[in-house]
């Protein structure tokens, strides 16, 4: 997990999100750490290039805004995907077990 409040004791690694030099400590890796802010970074540019906005407090927060929408559908799409794979794990295994009791009933009466 990512902090920038030095709670979490992890390593410190310094990025750059939109011009501007931020010392960050996580117990990801410094790569891990770069790619986030890299993905921030880049949001931020698209937002305020789209939005044309110049106060970079209202570019984060818009930023920031569209990656969580983002992350929670990404979380309900693949929950939903569990779900659908549940419900066909269920009706193949009410299958299999109809198949299979009626194989061992007719294998029974021979």
């Amino acid at each position: 997990m990512l902090l920038a409040d030095g709670l979490n004791r992890g390593e410190t690694t310094y990025v750059t999100i939109y011009g501007r030099q931020y010392p960050v400590q996580s117990r990801e890796s410094s790569e891990c750490t770069h790619r986030v802010a890299q993905l921030v970074d880049r949001r931020m540019r698209e937002v305020a290039s789209q939005q044309k906005l110049a106060e970079p407090t209202k570019i984060a927060i818009i930023a920031a805004l569209d990656i969580a929408d983002r992350l929670l559908k990404h979380r309900t799409g693949r929950e939903a995907a569990g779900r659908q794979a549940e419900q066909v794990a269920a009706r193949l295994t009410m299958m299999l077990d109809r198949e299979v009791g009626g194989a061992c009933e007719v294998s029974e009466s021979d």
